[in-house]
């Protein structure tokens, strides 16, 4: 069954692109995790920062650790939460996403508390999250777990992007990113929406990808990749 879209767009109801979406620094304007370690945590986290930064150590150990160094209520790390902004074009994304029947993950290597709480702020209800496991465990303490890890993951991720993204059912599919966390998933993704280092490495690594600053750039990339897919769709086939 066919439908028409946006602009006069031919595409599919059931398309076989999935969005596999980075949400720090991608969706957020912010990194959350340094954000609440910056206003919430003791100083030293900065000093597993810069050996993760270094590829000293993974990300699973550098959030192990800087999460265990949290000493903040619920209610401060919720009021810390709320400060932080998202991509103001994401909202209408997501929605045209849904509409268009593009399954959208977001699939990140933070905390699966902090994205869930800064989307509902933001009235965006029903994306799957895929992430690290924040939990609280005292009254000010914090923990973290790591149910999508990988053992395999050449990054050490907390959340192995490339896992996930295999285990998801797909023909195709998009990853979005900005950072470290998505160089991986980068390398097997159909096409890659970029911005920041991982845009630096798209170029260098001859990965196809396309920059982007704002979900608005994002939303017209895919529908030029519909429009390709459309013409694929036999006439007769089109109502």
């Amino acid at each position: 069954m066919k439908k028409q879209g946006l602009s006069g767009i031919i595409t599919r109801t059931d398309s076989h692109w999935i969005i596999v979406c980075d949400f720090d620094g991608t969706i957020s304007c912010a990194d959350v995790t340094d954000t609440l370690m910056e206003k919430l945590g003791h100083p030293d986290w900065q000093l597993l920062e810069k050996r993760w930064i270094n590829a000293e150590i993974g990300s699973r150990e550098c959030l192990s650790g800087q999460i265990s160094l949290l000493d903040a209520s619920r209610q401060q790390i919720d009021a810390c939460l709320d400060q932080i902004k998202i991509d103001p074009e994401f909202c209408r994304f997501a929605r045209w996403a849904k509409a268009e029947a593009i399954p959208l993950y977001v699939v990140s290597d933070g905390l699966d508390y902090a994205i869930e709480h800064i989307l509902r702020n933001n009235n965006i209800a029903g994306l799957p999250v895929i992430a690290n496991h924040l939990e609280q465990v005292s009254d000010r303490g914090w923990r973290i777990s790591f149910p999508h890890f990988s053992p395999d993951c050449q990054y050490a991720s907390g959340t192995c992007k490339c896992r996930v993204a295999q285990m998801l059912n797909y023909d195709e599919f998009i990853a979005i990113g900005d950072g470290r966390s998505d160089f991986c998933v980068a390398s097997i993704a159909d096409h890659v929406l970029a911005k920041k280092s991982l845009l630096t490495h798209c170029q260098k690594a001859g990965i196809p990808h396309t920059p982007f600053n704002s979900f608005r750039e994002a939303r017209a990339c895919l529908e030029r990749l519909l429009v390709k897919e459309s013409l694929l769709i036999p006439s007769q086939e089109i109502s």
